[in-house]
């Protein structure tokens, strides 16, 4: 593994200024749903075939569903969230206007020994209106995982809450890369 897999920010200790970045999902994070799930349905179609039991192909489509579900965590060409000088920038959504941006906020939960970092960017204005440049994919692509989510506040803002444990950045880095653009 070379060190620009292991740390994306490796390169640069403390950036002296903003510096673009984009940051995609670790290496492990979906392997065992998207291997697990299909190598599961894959089985459960065989001894359907072989069974001659057509029922059981049916039920293989819930592993195969799952498989597709998380399948966005195994593409590590795209990435999950970035920034550089055009705005804030989120898979699915697009650039985010820094002027749209009210704050940042890391928080940090943990389940068990599992350690759960997420990102809350509040918006000025709704989310549909702060995005500067909108990201265009493909339609299927809509009802696969997502890292993250949307959430309407009541002087009709949007947040955007996005799970960072899963991305190939330690959190905190990322919010020290946020902040230098936020501060500029």
């Amino acid at each position: 593994m070379s060190n620009s897999d292991a740390d994306p920010f490796s390169d640069l200790e403390k950036p002296m200024g903003p510096a673009p970045f984009a940051i995609g999902f670790d290496r492990s994070s979906g392997d065992a749903m998207v291997f697990g799930g299909l190598f599961l349905g894959a089985v459960m179609v065989v001894v359907s075939i072989a069974a001659d039991m057509p029922v059981m192909a049916l039920i293989a489509l819930a592993p195969l569903a799952v498989a597709f579900w998380h399948y966005p965590m195994l593409d590590r060409r795209v990435p999950q969230i970035g920034a550089n000088a055009d705005g804030f920038f989120v898979e699915r959504i697009g650039f985010i206007d820094w002027a749209s941006i009210r704050k940042f906020e890391l928080h940090r939960t943990a389940v068990r020994n599992i350690q759960l970092a997420r990102l809350e960017v509040s918006l000025t204005r709704p989310l549909a209106d702060a995005v500067s440049g909108p990201q265009i994919f493909p339609v299927w692509k809509k009802v696969m995982m997502r890292s993250w989510k949307t959430r309407r506040e009541a002087d009709g803002t949007d947040t955007l809450v996005i799970q960072l444990h899963t991305l190939a950045a330690d959190p905190e880095q990322i919010m020290d890369r946020l902040r230098a653009y936020r501060n500029v």
